[in-house]
């Protein structure tokens, strides 16, 4: 078997084991986010970000190794192109990889789901808030009663 070869499963081997560290690691952010602890979510979301910029080094290295020696051909073209002793385990790194992804692409659509509903209680919050603060009885208005607030928040993608 060629050295070549040898390469193209290590890095394939090393991405399918980043991929399994990332699903780890955004599971731990659903976690927090459940259990709705602020540190434990900054703490996720740093893991989270560190173990994204692995992968993606990682992904980017297999990528370009695969680019230059095969050019646009798919994973699994490539790996039929595989020696019979090395190719059934690359195609089951490469189902893992691709099955890992997917898991990840639910885990993060879940992730999403549960900041947008924190942040619609969020609102709901402050609206209560205001509104309380705006109708209390006994208030002087000077020019009658005032209406809630109903302009938006504007939260960054970092918030």
């Amino acid at each position: 078997m060629n050295d070549s070869w040898n390469s193209f499963a290590d890095m394939l081997r090393a991405e399918r084991d980043q991929l399994r560290v990332l699903n780890t690691v955004a599971v731990e952010l659903t976690n927090a986010l459940v259990e709705d602890n602020a540190d434990a979510i900054s703490l996720a979301e740093r893991k989270l970000e560190v173990e994204q910029s692995r992968h993606n080094a990682v992904f980017v290295r297999r990528t370009e190794t695969q680019k230059r020696g095969f050019g646009d051909m798919s994973i699994a073209s490539v790996i039929a192109y595989a020696p019979r002793e090395i190719a059934w385990n690359l195609y089951g790194d490469m189902c893992e990889i691709q099955v890992s992804t997917h898991a990840l692409g639910i885990t993060n659509e879940n992730n999403k789901a549960l900041i947008v509903a924190g942040m619609d209680r969020l609102m709901k919050t402050v609206a209560i808030i205001q509104r309380a603060g705006t109708e209390q009885p006994g208030t002087y208005k000077r020019r009658g009663t005032v209406p809630p607030p109903d302009g938006s928040v504007l939260v960054s993608r970092r918030a």
